[in-house]
């Protein structure tokens, strides 16, 4: 029976408002984890509240109360953020409005208006994460929007709740089904800017984490904790060396105030550029990185080739002209084996300036080790002997280190990270006459082998040397891989940070669950990673090679214009002839008798839609008598196998039989 329709002013049930008021509260809750908790607080309230209204209707608000709770919602936003322009609080306001908005629903109209605006709730939600996941939960979020609003077409009552669910649900899945090809012809023809729709000036103020261009004892523990994605990367020819050993390029720091590394003043070294010599093959790849507000691009220790609208510096640092406020996609091609040249008189200075907070023991330290054998190589040997032979302890969670933090390091507490390694040994070597700095990047990676990639997160983090050897330019020395390994701190409470110490001291083999759940994230991460390859990182320039492989690359603008214009026409086509057939029919015996129909139609003696099966029957034996015998038989044995309750397998093949070999002719025989 055919589902009666509702009138628009009709109140909605309260299946149908508890279902709206769920979806809303799944909506806003990725939104609620970005804004000022207050927002959150004021949310909550307004859900509590829609709640108790749709249990005890006689308590929904008021008018008034009603105009009290928009001023109080709009003075909560203003109050969180001094204001309303910029992005997270034009959201906040947005958010609250909706909140409210269930609070005066009436009738369906009413909701049908939340519903459409929930759209809007949908798009702002990219604002803050791109991610597969994200766009799963959105995609999984608009179906049920769509179910929704299909059943608020219904009357009150049209069925039992599963039913009705389920029937909505089906509805809901077709339409996005049906809208999808057409969306992806205009996700792939659509103009794309050069930037992304949502970054259009818009000030972004939510956090992003990443390494920072300085360093003092903490500094990187906090990226270490976070554990977030810093970077993607896929090389041409995946290297022959292990995962750690790939240190991926960030900052370089020269000057430091015994406690605090900081890199080169912009211009400090102008007379100088980076020269490498590559010693063994060059690597290439491409690197998909995290929006971090920064300048610098980062790349496998050391870049040679670098991508356009960047430069690399005489650091061997690779800056972006712009900061990357947006996922970017690069290519890069390094050198794992090199030598440097070049070391301008103001770089040397900068590389052996020392604080003032240097001790006298540790000036004793470095002159035992220089009567030894005062050669730079022997000295670096002997500084990573010491960190090995000594108890250093290798900890993300050392004790407070003082006013000079690096003597009481060296001499004191002896536990720290890898920024407490990298800086002490760079003031041994400055001590001893070395020219030395420190670079942040990060160390190894997760290789993936169904996606191809690396997966370098922000848990990757990590500070190491360089000292300038004179016959081999700057060497890369990392003294926190000199620690014991007996040595690294593997307390219970570094699990409860939510990270694990570098690639380097991840040991031990998985058990069966540990592994079903390893091979379940690496299929996650896959997907999350094709993601950001194609959706994410498909920008104007891939739109561009796409027209060209099309052949309408000269056409630009244009061509996207023809590709949208023919892409979605024969889409709609194509959707429109199979929407348009009619469905196929599941019943066999109905099947061969609208067959049996067919055949009398192209005689001119189809069924009219007001007669039944026997009354069709008799009109046709009245016009062909000749057909009399056949159409008898065929229309009996369908009458008892549809209307008398005699269906069976022998009785349907003999129906079968008589329609197949019922061929009459235009006209009867003898017939002039």
């Amino acid at each position: 029976m055919a589902n009666r329709r509702s009138s628009p002013e009709a109140p909605p049930d309260r299946l149908q408002l508890a279902a709206t008021t769920l979806l809303l509260g799944i909506g806003f809750l990725p939104l609620l984890l970005e804004l000022r908790m207050q927002i959150g607080a004021f949310i909550v309230a307004v859900f509590a509240l829609r709640a108790v209204a749709i249990r005890w209707p006689r308590l929904r608000p008021g008018p008034w109360f009603l105009g009290l709770l928009t001023v109080a919602g709009g003075l909560n936003v203003i109050d969180a953020y001094r204001g309303v322009a910029g992005q997270s609080p034009g959201i906040a306001l947005l958010v609250t409005m909706m909140a409210l908005k269930m609070l005066e629903v009436h009738t369906r109209r009413d909701l049908r208006v939340l519903l459409t605006l929930f759209g809007f709730l949908l798009v702002v939600q990219f604002l803050f994460d791109d991610s597969a996941a994200r766009a799963l939960l959105l995609s999984m979020l608009v179906i049920v929007n769509l179910a929704l609003m299909f059943d608020l077409t219904l009357t009150s009552g049209a069925g039992a709740p599963a039913a009705r669910a389920t029937r909505a649900g089906r509805v809901g899945l077709s339409m996005t089904l049906q809208a999808l090809p057409l969306a992806l012809v205009l996700f792939v023809f659509f103009p794309r800017l050069d930037n992304p729709l949502w970054d259009l000036g818009i000030d972004n103020q939510h956090a992003v984490t990443g390494l920072r261009d300085w360093l003092e004892p903490g500094s990187v523990k906090e990226l270490v904790i976070s554990g977030e994605d810093a970077l993607r990367v896929r090389f041409d020819h995946k290297p022959n060396v292990p995962s750690d050993q790939l240190y991926w390029r960030g900052p370089v720091l020269w000057h430091t105030d015994g406690r605090r590394w900081m890199p080169a003043r912009h211009g400090e070294f102008p007379e100088v550029k980076a020269t490498v010599e590559p010693d063994g093959a060059l690597l290439s790849y491409t690197v998909m990185l995290e929006p971090t507000d920064q300048h610098w691009l980062i790349g496998l220790d050391i870049p040679i080739g670098i991508p356009s609208g960047a430069r690399l510096t005489s650091d061997f640092q690779v800056l972006s002209l712009l900061p990357v406020e947006d996922f970017r996609v690069y290519r890069m091609t390094s050198a794992l084996h090199y030598r440097t040249r070049g070391l301008s008189l103001d770089q040397e200075a900068a590389a052996l300036a020392l604080p003032d907070n240097i001790t006298e023991r540790t000036r004793d330290l470095v002159a035992q080790w220089t009567a030894e054998d005062p050669a730079p190589t022997a000295l670096v040997a002997r500084a990573l002997r010491f960190f090995n032979q000594e108890p250093f302890r290798y900890t993300l969670l050392p004790p407070a280190l003082g006013d000079n933090p690096m003597d009481a390091f060296l001499f004191e507490l002896r536990s720290g990270f890898c920024e407490h390694y990298a800086a002490s040994f760079a003031l041994l070597m400055r001590i001893a006459g070395i020219p030395s700095r420190i670079v942040l990047g990060y160390l190894g990676g997760e290789f993936n082998p169904l996606s191809g990639d690396y997966l370098i997160r922000q848990s990757d983090a990590h500070a190491w040397t360089e000292v300038w050897l004179g016959d081999r330019g700057w060497v890369r020395v990392d003294p926190t891989a000199a620690v014991a390994a007996e040595r690294v701190d593997a307390n219970a409470r570094l699990a409860a940070l939510g990270a694990g110490a570098p690639v380097r001291f991840r040991l031990g083999d998985r058990p069966v669950l540990a592994r079903l759940l390893y091979n379940a994230h690496l299929i996650a991460d896959a997907m999350d990673a094709g993601w950001k390859r194609w959706v994410v990182g498909f920008s104007r320039l891939k739109q561009q090679r796409l027209l060209q492989s099309l052949g309408l690359g000269q056409f630009r603008e244009l061509g996207l214009a023809l590709g949208m214009i023919i892409g979605g026409a024969a889409l709609m086509l194509l959707l429109s002839l199979a929407l348009g057939r009619p469905p196929r029919v599941q019943d066999p015996v109905l099947r061969q008798y609208q067959r049996f129909l067919r055949k009398l139609q192209r005689l001119g003696l189809g069924r009219h839609a007001q007669e039944g099966p026997i009354d069709h029957r008799d009109r046709v034996v009245a016009r062909r008598p000749d057909l009399r015998v056949a159409v008898d038989r065929i229309v009996a044995l369908y009458v008892h196998l549809r209307y008398g309750g005699g269906e069976n397998d022998s009785a349907r093949h003999v129906l079968e039989r008589h329609v197949k070999a019922f061929r009459p002719r235009r006209r009867p025989t003898g017939a002039r």
